[in-house]
C-alpha cells in the first residue's frame, strides 16, 4: 500500500526522507524565484549617509547597563537579506510559511518596518523635570529632563529619548529614502494590514506583482506530481 501524505509541509518532510532529489529540485526552483526579489530588495537599502548620522555611527565603548539601540550599517543590511525554503513552525492558527525572505540584520529589520504601528514615532513616556535658575548674573535658566530609575521596566513601547521629537525625526529620515509599501497583490479582498508593509523586502515583493509567488506554487505542484510518480499518494489538506 503506497504511503499517503496530506499537506504541503508533510510533502516536504516526506520528500526529505523518501525522495531527497525531489526536495533538492523544489528548493532550487523556489530559491531561484525568491532570489529575484532578494536582489531587488537589496537595491532599496540606503547608504549610511542617507539616514541620521547617529544611527550608523559605532556605539560608544563605554559600558552601559541597558541594551543599546541596534545600529544600521548599509553593507550588512544588504548582505543579510536572504531567503529560506524550509517551512516555519505552525503559528497559533495552524499556519506555516513554506518559504520566506528575511533581513537578519537588526538595523536592516528596523529600517524595513519602523513606523508600521506609529507613523509619528512611539508615544512619549512621562518624564520628570527640574528647572534650575541661575540668577541674573548666570547663563540663564535651564531645565533638565530625566526618567526615574524605578520606571525603567514600564517604558517598553514608548519614546525613551529626552528629545520628544526623536521618533518623528527618525521616521522622517527613513521615509526620505523609502516609504512603507504594502506587499499585498492589487485587488486582493480584505484589509491589507500594517504587517504587510515595508521599505525594501515588501516593496520588492509588491513590485514583483506575484511572479515569485506563482513560481513557488508551481514548484509545489511539480514536487507533488513527481512525488506521486514515485508511487506515493499526495492529498492537499482541506482549507
Amino acid at each position: 500500500m503506497p504511503t499517503e501524505v496530506k499537506g504541503v509541509v508533510e510533502l516536504l518532510k516526506a520528500s526529505k526522507e523518501f525522495a531527497p532529489d525531489l526536495l533538492k529540485q523544489y528548493q532550487m526552483e523556489v530559491g531561484n524565484a525568491l532570489y529575484t526579489v532578494v536582489t531587488k530588495a537589496r537595491g532599496y537599502i540606503p547608504a549610511d549617509a542617507a539616514l541620521l548620522s547617529g544611527w550608523s555611527k559605532p556605539s560608544s565603548s563605554l559600558t552601559a547597563n541597558y541594551r543599546a539601540f541596534p545600529k544600521f550599517e548599509s553593507g550588512e543590511a544588504k548582505r543579510k537579506i536572504g531567503y529560506k525554503t524550509t517551512p516555519t513552525k505552525a503559528n497559533r492558527e495552524g499556519w506555516s510559511y513554506l518559504a520566506r525572505i528575511v533581513n537578519a540584520s537588526a538595523g536592516g529589520a528596523i529600517y524595513e518596518t519602523a513606523g508600521r504601528l506609529n507613523k509619528d514615532g512611539q508615544p512619549l513616556y512621562k518624564r520628570k523635570s527640574v528647572v534650575y535658575r541661575t540668577g541674573g548674573n548666570g547663563p540663564g535658566d535651564f531645565q533638565i529632563n530625566y526618567y526615574e530609575e524605578k520606571d525603567n521596566s514600564y517604558r517598553k513601547g514608548y519614546n525613551n529619548s529626552l528629545n520628544p521629537n526623536a521618533g518623528k525625526q527618525f521616521l522622517k529620515s527613513l521615509n526620505s529614502s523609502g516609504e512603507l509599501v504594502n506587499a499585498r497583490p492589487k485587488g486582493l479582498v480584505g484589509n491589507p494590514g500594517r504587517k504587510s508593509t515595508g521599505r525594501a523586502i515588501y516593496r520588492a515583493w509588491a513590485e514583483d506583482e506575484g511572479r515569485a509567488n506563482a513560481a513557488v506554487m508551481k514548484a509545489i505542484a511539480t514536487a507533488a506530481n513527481n512525488f506521486e510518480k514515485k508511487g506515493f499518494v499526495f492529498r492537499r489538506k482541506a482549507a
